[in-house]
């Protein structure tokens, strides 16, 4: 074996090292989504709810569920490829045509990872922006806007789909821009409807205060609830735009490049996670005085919202 011959198999066994630790990471969010997934249903179930909005809300969880299921089950699928035809299967080329044929086979696989990531982020801008368009639905002007930014988001992400899926097949080399905005624009649509909940909860206190004594009320509780996701998800999204500015100019297998495979997989299952963790919060009543703020409200019990 020739001293090329060796670095091309060293190299080839580190981006089979980092892949594997990132789907080892990703199976394990996957482990628990699917719980908090569970759980979720089970109780949107026992309500005895047949409106449209519980319809909608159910509609929503399953297609984020498949869709989920579907990204993971695809990363598995390319990841086996890449090992059994860049390693496993020789080829009289070497390990540069056994990696350029398992290049081929994993282009199907690759396209519905991506195509299933894409409409997971299109799935968690919907739900937030549903949010702040129930609180705000007798402002026209708001529910236009929510809507046009929803559907630019749309747009967006099948371009960005398209785009991706073209690349893999190396028809074009602009994805990133495209990937890029996609985040941006996820990231805008969860800043102005997290903001319009928080204006919402903030005139909500304002009417309340003197009735309520200064206490947190449940309504106040779960629009509090809903803020704190829409901030906990925004520095998930801003990190992800910030590791993939850098990783621009980083260099191939650096720590910035392998560290986006994981931030990858924490910003996909954050974006599935967040509307499922808050049914959970709100729907067993875990509200305000349960999340991340410590302050001192009241210890009176919040009964579940239909």
């Amino acid at each position: 074996m020739t001293p090329e011959e060796s670095e091309q198999i060293a190299a080839a066994g580190t981006v089979v090292f980092y892949n594997l630790s990132a789907l080892i990471f990703d199976n394990g969010l996957l482990g628990v989504y699917i719980l908090a997934f569970i759980i979720s249903m089970r109780i949107i179930l026992q309500k005895e709810n047949t409106g449209r909005a519980h319809k909608m809300l159910i509609a929503l969880l399953l297609t984020g569920f498949v869709m989920a299921v579907l990204s993971t089950c695809a990363n598995v699928a390319v990841n086996l490829f890449l090992v059994k035809f860049g390693l496993v299967v020789s080829l009289s080329g070497g390990i540069i045509a056994q990696e350029m044929a398992a290049s081929l086979k994993v282009i199907a696989m690759a396209a519905i990872e991506q195509w299933s990531e894409d409409f997971m982020f299109l799935i968690a801008d919907t739900a937030i922006a549903w949010r702040a368009w129930v609180l705000w639905a007798e402002n026209r002007l708001i529910r236009w806007t929510l809507l046009i930014m929803l559907l630019a988001d749309i747009g967006i992400t099948i371009a960005d789909s398209t785009a991706d899926t073209k690349e893999v097949l190396n028809l074009i080399n602009n994805a990133i821009t495209l990937d890029m905005l996609s985040v941006a624009l996820n990231l805008t649509i969860n800043i102005v409807a997290t903001l319009l909940i928080a204006h919402r909860t903030w005139t909500h206190h304002q009417s309340t205060r003197a009735i309520s004594h200064n206490n947190k009320t449940q309504v106040e509780a779960i629009l509090l609830l809903m803020i704190e996701s829409g901030a906990i998800f925004g520095v998930v999204q801003l990190a992800n735009i910030i590791n993939q500015a850098l990783d621009l100019h980083a260099a191939p297998h650096s720590p910035i490049t392998n560290a986006i495979l994981f931030l990858d997989s924490l910003y996909s299952y954050s974006a599935a996670l967040n509307p499922v963790a808050l049914v959970i919060l709100i729907q067993t009543g875990n509200t305000y005085e349960h999340s991340f703020h410590l302050e001192d409200v009241s210890s009176q019990e919040t009964n579940p919202i239909p």
